[in-house]
């Protein structure tokens, strides 16, 4: 039988649980979507339709929402799911790890280029390669610190102890900033940095500084050995919360009239960090990579986006000021990624009924 590549089922034996309980309290309005018709919203209403019941023929999306101009025209659930079910959002966790990141640099608790070992001098060993002293945050944003994809070390890791001191042990196969090599368990070490410099878990100065702003709330998200929350993946939210995030960001970082992410830090998110943009992958055309966002074209349509494994995804395309949420089935290995699939469904429907 195949290893799947799933994170919750692994870490069912660690802590998975609701965290609405336990959070200092704060002021929480949740925000509410506002609905429209397809067609007041310049959307072609048929091919629209085409979209809703291609994404139940493939089987495993479980959720698929288009909103355009702010307001919600299209919300569709499958085998089971529903508005208000928490769906695990896998990576995209790592654009909600990114705002947070963004709002704590504001408030002075660290830098991008501050080195990371000064955060975890427990640390350091006699043998470490010296090239680990160079390692910086915004290498572990950028997915540069130097060790190896994740699909080659990740369980390893998850099975002991300790993930950060294991992380911090893996062999470096480049020096820090050399390569790209996407791994969750480099976004898991700026996890603990801004539970260090803060003060506060990862989960609290997320709620107080981002969700709760935001109007949103985050139903799980697990933890380490040690308590860290996960950096990498693993938050479940409903689809409509995911929305959120990328409508603030489509309007800078500003939400109901407060700038809630820094203008800045937006703009430096959504930058990319490649030298040279990848040609194609799929329908996805010239993509890159910001501070743990996606980048990339989708029918000659500039997007930004967020991605989790199986399919889960934040698709915001500014230009059309349109916004697509989808949840997929995650329990699924590698080989079987659905992502490819999903972008087809967006690029042969949705796209074409909003231009």
């Amino acid at each position: 039988m195949k290893i799947k590549y799933i994170l919750c089922s692994y870490l069912i034996g660690f802590t998975l649980f609701s965290c609405q309980d336990d959070t200092p309290e704060s002021k929480f309005d949740p925000f509410i979507w506002n609905a429209s018709t397809p067609a007041s919203q310049g959307i072609n209403s048929q091919i629209l339709d085409s979209a809703l019941i291609v994404a139940e023929q493939m089987g495993y999306v479980d959720g698929l929402l288009v909103l355009r101009n702010g307001y919600l025209v299209a919300e569709r659930y499958y085998n089971g799911y529903s508005t208000y079910a928490s769906h695990n959002i896998m990576s995209v966790s790592k654009s909600f790890l990114s705002a947070i990141t963004g709002i704590a640099i504001q408030k002075g608790y660290f830098t991008l280029d501050d080195k990371v070992m000064d955060y975890f001098p427990e640390y350091v060993y006699d043998t470490m390669d010296i090239r680990k002293y160079d390692i910086t945050i915004r290498h572990l944003m950028t997915m540069r610190m130097g060790i190896d994809n994740e699909e080659n070390n990740l369980f390893d890791v998850l099975a002991t102890d300790n993930w950060i001191k294991t992380t911090i042990e893996l062999p470096l196969l480049s020096a820090p900033g050399e390569r790209f090599r996407y791994s969750s368990l480099q976004t898991h070490l700026l996890s603990a940095i801004l539970e260090k410099t803060s003060g506060m878990s990862t989960y609290d100065l997320t709620k107080k500084y981002l969700l709760d702003p935001m109007g949103i709330d985050i139903e799980h998200w697990s933890q380490d050995p040690q308590g860290y929350y996960f950096g990498g993946s693993e938050m479940f939210f409903e689809p409509h919360e995911m929305a959120v995030l990328g409508y603030m960001y489509l309007n800078g970082g500003i939400l109901r009239g407060e700038q809630i992410v820094p203008s800045d830090w937006v703009t430096t998110s959504l930058s990319g960090t490649w030298a040279k943009n990848s040609p194609e992958w799929g329908v996805l055309r010239d993509y890159n990579y910001g501070l743990l966002w996606w980048l990339g074209k989708i029918n000659d349509y500039q997007m930004f986006w967020a991605l989790g494994h199986g399919g889960q995804m934040i698709l915001t395309f500014p230009d059309l000021n349109l916004i697509v949420i989808t949840t997929a089935d995650w329990d699924v290995p590698w080989e079987e990624e659905q992502t490819r699939p999903i972008l087809e469904l967006v690029s042969k429907y949705i796209l074409p009924a909003v231009s």
